[in-house]
């Protein structure tokens, strides 16, 4: 019988732990970008034609790295808390990027055909280039 509770209790004490730390990953902030310097700057058609020509390459020069990307809007989704846009990179795909909205009264949607530049972490090539927590450049 206290063999069972103790293990009942170490259980329990597992379990706290797993959702103590699953709940703190949860709530931490996400980093910004705004004060990191870029590791390139290209443009969006760059971007992905390296991708394009030999994805591997691409991946061990690019992934996890802060990239600025010039482009022109191609499609865009805003929400209350971030705006999911593309820019045209060609006629397969394009640059996906994901920013985060502030509640700063300075800050501007883009619209449709006008040309950015975007600053963002990439995280890979799923069709298109991913770009997340991004910010729009002045």
């Amino acid at each position: 019988m206290k063999k069972k509770k103790l293990l009942l209790l170490g259980v329990l004490i597992c379990v706290l732990v797993i959702a103590a730390t699953a709940f703190y990953w949860y709530q931490k902030p996400r980093t910004s970008l705004t004060n990191v310097k870029a590791d390139y700057s290209l443009t969006a058609k760059e971007l992905y034609e390296a991708f394009q020509q030999d994805e591997k390459k691409a991946n061990q020069q690019f992934l996890e790295k802060v990239i600025e990307v010039t482009g022109t809007v191609d499609n865009l989704q805003a929400t209350d808390s971030t705006i999911s846009l593309v820019l045209t990179a060609g006629e397969m795909g394009g640059i996906n990027c994901s920013v985060r909205k502030t509640n700063s009264s300075e800050e501007t949607i883009p619209t449709k055909g006008e040309n950015i530049k975007v600053k963002g972490r990439c995280i890979g090539f799923l069709m298109d280039v991913n770009l997340t927590d991004a910010i729009i450049e002045k």
